[in-house]
């Protein structure tokens, strides 16, 4: 390359260099001030949507304590609980009618609310365990229910069912001043319960809830059972529980939240007042009755809240706009089919999304601050965060755009810049061909004085004298002239050391080089020594096809050695079996396989134990002694699945810490799974003893035992997970072969589905057929 257009180049990459480095500084500048402007308006309305929202549930809190007060209500509490006592004696309903009304009532259960919860997907009990488990209760459900003119969700229209009770009289006085005052204030429903009993005397919507207990039944374990425990037990007239959003069994599932209040009539309480919360009123605070541009927060921006679970409490902003949208992303995010059907069902995010993100994890932690990071929707997202404060809570606020919307304008400046930047670098690129051609002619005179040099021509004279750098140049060299033959034969003599020196460094690295070679064998021997000690504690797998003639193993170190092991022992006409998958993979998992054979040895020939439970117990003790470090917490453990099997009987007991058991019966009624205990062989923090499960087998029933590896390996066209499921319905498809095949297939399907990608942890699997 010659010299004139380096010249040029050098030129014309300092100026562009200069107005790179102007540039881009303005870029960033401008880009941090308009990340600080977003920042600063995120939080405003971070700080204006979290005002609202305490003073919101404050002022449910007010409204409960001020109702609850109200005489109105006081002696509507009193009137419905002595009405709803003296019912089943002032109807005087024959036994012939009750049995008459109880069918209808039966059936309507059967027609119109278990189908309903069916249609949502949720889980039904017995019928028995539905119905009201009272005579009162089952006479105010067949009158202001079933025999309500009103269809499901006008049902409170009903003022009076006419029948001349005092539980229908006080209904007729009270009930609409009550509908009214929860139709002005949006509350989904109001309860009125009996503190001694927990019986719900009155709701405005009559669903099922009305006249159901709180202490026993379906609603037991509901949140507005714990509402009302709260308040029960607590000795404050003026005491208020709110909880937290949680799926409500008589409003088929969808979230539903509740604040509590007791009603005194003087000194004594008589009742619980109870409102159910309006989910509406806290979304059209959070998205700003859907107006989020009239806040600052453009064509993605969004504020919600986040509870303790990791759920939305109030709408997603992106389902409300583009619901297509919004299931498409859950799709590309992993999100489960069954969740998607569920918001589908209730058309609501609430409850449902999870936001597991750092902005959520650190308000919950009790964090306020901003950060820029990917959204529950796995876009960059800057977002303002604070945990709420409203007791009983435990929520946080998010306010975010997103990252591509709030630096739309900084993107316009970039675009400017680069534009002014092209045609700027023409200008560059002109100016510096002229100012390089200047230089460069008194350059090329010396260059060919030089070319001569080289050839030989040592008496070539050099002209050029002036006084700049090229002068001095040309000065040195005239003296170069003269020193020529001294530097040639300097050069030849440390050419020759410098042989010398290359020599002596090649032997040097090939000495080194055979030392790392012996150091590898040694390790390789190392290794493999250690694979033999580890087949010698594990039994050998001609063992169990001596006892069960059809039978496989599955076994796949990732490594030489695995951290997967098998073991068998039999006492007397008891066989048991187990598959074990210790902490890591390679020599650490290893060396905690030989704790975890050695250890089950001695359960059984030391500790005399015979029970698969009572074997864990005593395996979680040892390996926790054997791993105890007084200097060191160590939490090396294992997963495993144990079953024992009397030969005689075919009588069978199976205990699993995080791995299960699969049987598939000879009678042909599909897979049974056994779920093991959700926790490991090993130190944790939430230890339990575990369950041991019994069960008769058949002959020809077939038993597999696994570790995780297999359903954890990433393979395929995509080169995802094979997953838990998939494993299980490949056994499931092969369950007719003989074993040995089915073992054969097993291996093959795993290598296929792998191909080319790393194992990434060891596999066993055992089948053995009774």
């Amino acid at each position: 390359m010659r010299i004139g257009f380096k010249l040029a180049l050098a030129f014309f990459g300092i100026a562009v260099m200069a107005s790179c480095t102007i540039g881009f500084i303005a870029y960033e500048r401008s880009k941090d001030a308009l990340e600080q402007e977003t920042f600063n308006k995120l939080t405003v309305v971070r700080e204006m949507k979290g005002a609202q929202i305490e003073d919101f549930h404050q002022l449910v809190k007010d409204q409960v304590q001020s109702y609850a007060h109200n005489p109105m209500i006081v002696s509507a509490t009193k009137a419905f609980r002595d009405g709803y006592r003296k019912v089943p004696n002032q109807l005087g309903i024959t036994d012939s009618e009750n049995d008459l009304l109880r069918k209808r009532l039966r059936a309507y259960y059967n027609k119109a609310y278990l189908p309903r919860m069916k249609q949502f997907g949720i889980a039904t009990q017995e019928l028995e365990e539905e119905l009201p488990d009272e005579t009162a209760a089952e006479l105010l459900q067949q009158l202001y229910i079933v025999d309500n003119p009103n269809g499901v969700g006008e049902k409170h229209r009903y003022d009076n069912a006419l029948d001349g009770s005092d539980y229908s009289n006080a209904h007729a006085t009270y009930h609409p001043a009550i509908r009214n005052f929860l139709e002005r204030f949006g509350y989904y429903d109001i309860f009125l319960v009996d503190d001694s009993t927990g019986r719900v005397l009155y709701t405005v919507y009559k669903e099922v809830d009305f006249c159901a207990s709180l202490t026993s039944g379906p609603l037991k374990n509901s949140n507005i059972a714990r509402a009302f425990e709260a308040v029960k037990n607590s000795p404050d007239k003026n005491a208020v529980q709110l909880v937290d959003y949680a799926p409500y069994r008589p409003s088929y599932n969808e979230p539903a939240a509740f604040i509590a209040c007791p009603v005194y009539d003087v000194n004594e309480r008589i009742g619980i007042l109870i409102f159910q919360m309006p989910v509406e009123r806290i979304n059209a605070i959070m998205t700003s009755n859907q107006q989020w541009d009239k806040v600052g927060l453009g064509k993605t921006g969004e504020t919600y809240i986040v509870g303790d679970d990791f759920k939305l409490r109030t709408q997603s902003r992106f389902f409300i706009e583009d619901s297509t949208g919004y299931f498409a992303m859950l799709g590309k995010t992993g999100t489960s089919d069954s969740i998607q059907q569920c918001i589908r069902t209730y058309q609501s995010a609430i409850g449902l999304q999870e936001v597991r993100t750092r902005g959520s994890q650190d308000a919950l932690g009790g964090k306020t601050g901003t950060q820029l990071f990917p959204d529950y929707r796995g876009v960059n997202v800057l977002s303002a965060y604070r945990p709420l404060n409203i007791p009983g809570m435990h929520w946080a606020l998010m306010s975010e755009i997103d990252e591509s919307e709030a630096f739309a304008h900084v993107q316009r400046l970039r675009n400017y810049i680069i534009t002014g930047f092209a045609v700027l670098l023409l200008f560059i690129a002109i100016a510096s061909w002229f100012v390089s051609r200047k230089i460069v002619a008194p350059l090329r005179e010396l260059t060919t004085d030089a070319q001569e040099i080289a050839k030989g021509n040592f008496s070539v004279e050099i002209t050029h004298s002036s006084k700049d750098e090229i002068g001095v140049l040309a000065a040195s060299f005239r003296k170069m002239q003269l020193s020529i033959r001294k530097l040639v034969g300097d050069l030849q003599e440390s050419n020759h050391t410098l042989e010398s020196k290359v020599i002596e460094r090649t032997q040097e690295i090939h000495l080194q080089k055979e030392m790392v070679e012996e150091k590898n064998r040694e390790m390789r021997d190392s290794i493999n020594y250690a694979l033999r000690l580890q087949h010698a504690l594990m039994p050998p797998f001609t063992g169990v096809k001596e006892l069960f003639t059809d039978a496989f193993i599955v076994f796949k170190p990732k490594d030489v050695i695995s951290g997967d092991f098998f073991w068998m022992q039999q006492v007397d006409r008891e066989v048991l079996i187990a598959v074990a998958d210790c902490t890591g993979h390679g020599v650490p998992g290893a060396l905690v396989s030989v704790v975890g054979a050695n250890s089950l040895n001695r359960c059984i020939r030391e500790f005399k134990l015979t029970q698969p439970a009572a074997i864990l117990d005593k395996l979680t003790d040892l390996v926790i002694e054997t791993f105890e470090n007084e200097r060191h917490e160590v939490s090396d453990g294992m997963d495993i699945s144990l079953v024992k099997i009397n030969l005689d009987t075919l009588e069978a007991e199976w205990a699993g810490a995080n791995n299960g058991l699969w049987i598939i019966r000879t009678a042909g009624q599909g897979m049974e799974e056994l779920r093991a205990d959700k926790q490991p062989i090993g130190s944790y923090f939430a230890r339990k003893a575990f369950t041991n499960h019994a069960m008769k087998l058949e002959k020809g029933d077939c038993i597999y035992l696994f570790s995780d590896g297999y359903s954890d390996q990433f393979g395929g066209p995509k080169g995802k997970k094979l997953k838990y499921k998939v494993f299980q319905e490949l056994v499931a498809s092969m369950h007719a072969l003989p074993l040995e095949e089915q073992g054969h297939k097993l291996s093959t399907h795993f290598d296929d589905w792998r191909g080319e990608l790393e194992q990434i942890d060891d596999v066993c699997v055992i089948g053995i057929k009774i």
